[in-house]
């Protein structure tokens, strides 16, 4: 039962007692990220809109021209944002070049280096998320940050928007042979972590991948942060087989749930000497805390772990939605990362 619909008298008390408990045994919180905790789908559009502008201004485009052409690009990015076959950015500059007319295509070298600055710009994390992340550490909760979609995208983004201090574990889909809502890759989190499922909640933003893998996955709790411009946001939640136990507003509403987190003084800044965990890297090794350098794996502060030996328990595990570690050159399969099912604009 979602913890916002509560019935009356003696059964919401009841219920309440019951949330409560439930909320003190929460150890870990896991994230996801495009969506929850960097604004993705409405960043990128401010990005390509304020690029349409800079077209007209600094390359002379007509207006018409110019919307197209950042149409275009943002239409074929959210198609297939990852060409295993090529880097990030030789693929999107190629994706700029087939979506400029024929008399600019030559700029596409130009204006790639210009969207990517912009969309970082606009992908930054909330200020006001950034010290909640840091008063849950401060309060002395794990953190992991779970996001499907392609590898090289995926860690693109936490390292050009300085995420990985925050959390004592990332993992990224691709990198491993699940994907949400599968629930072993939230059972990979608890094993690094070291933390029992039922300690664990899930923060994300889309119903079958977050919500639904939470369940699966046996977690203590699920909140469901829907987009506020979507149809997902307002949609009943009757016939959802798998609901959330709590819708919110804002991500800000976990203060109200956790008063924990109150209670704490967080640091300016994040403080990479208490990262706890160690990062999955792209390559399948680890970052260990407090490097910015792949390396072997080793344990810290009781929340880290040994890679080559959760390898090992992989390989005698079943491996539904596996994806392989290579994908066709135009596989766009994996697009839950940069939301091609939303509207551009």
């Amino acid at each position: 039962m979602a913890a916002s619909k509560f019935h009356c008298g003696k059964q919401t008390i009841a219920t309440h007692s019951h949330f409560d408990a439930t909320c003190a045994k929460i150890r870990a919180f896991y994230f996801d990220l495009d969506n929850t905790l960097i604004p993705t789908r409405t960043g990128d559009s401010k990005a390509i809109r304020k690029l349409a502008d800079v077209l007209e201004s600094q390359y002379q485009f007509s207006k018409d021209d110019a919307a197209q052409s950042t149409q275009n690009f943002l239409k074929a990015f959210r198609r297939c944002p990852d060409n295993s076959q090529t880097s990030l950015d030789s693929w999107r500059t190629h994706l700029w070049r087939e979506s400029l007319p024929a008399r600019h295509k030559h700029l596409a070298e130009q204006i790639y280096p210009q969207w990517l600055k912009l969309r970082y710009r606009y992908l930054a994390v909330p200020a006001d998320y950034v010290q909640l992340l840091l008063r849950m550490r401060q309060a002395g909760y794990a953190l992991a940050l779970i996001t499907n979609g392609p590898s090289k995208a995926q860690w693109e983004k936490v390292a050009k928007l300085h995420v990985r201090g925050y959390f004592d574990c990332i993992l990224v889909s691709s990198d491993l042979p699940w994907e949400k809502p599968h629930p072993e890759i939230f059972n990979a989190a608890c094993y690094f972590l070291k933390v029992k499922a039922e300690e664990c909640a899930m923060i994300g933003d889309k119903l079958e991948t977050d919500i639904m893998g939470g369940h699966l996955a046996q977690l203590g709790l699920t909140f469901w942060t829907p987009l506020s411009n979507s149809s997902s946001a307002s949609q009943s939640l009757d016939d959802v087989e798998y609901k959330p136990h709590v819708k919110l507003a804002s991500l800000l509403e976990m203060y109200k749930y956790f008063p924990r987190l109150n209670a704490v003084a967080p640091p300016d800044t994040p403080s990479t000497s208490r990262r706890r965990g160690s990062h999955m890297s792209p390559s399948g090794q680890s970052f260990s805390s407090g490097s910015s350098s792949s390396s072997s794996c080793e344990p810290g502060s009781g929340h880290g772990y040994h890679h080559h030996l959760y390898q090992q328990q992989l390989q005698q595990r079943p491996r539904p939605y596996r994806r392989g570690t290579s994908m066709p050159a135009m596989d766009c399969s994996n697009s839950e990362a940069e939301n091609s099912c939303d509207s551009f604009l």
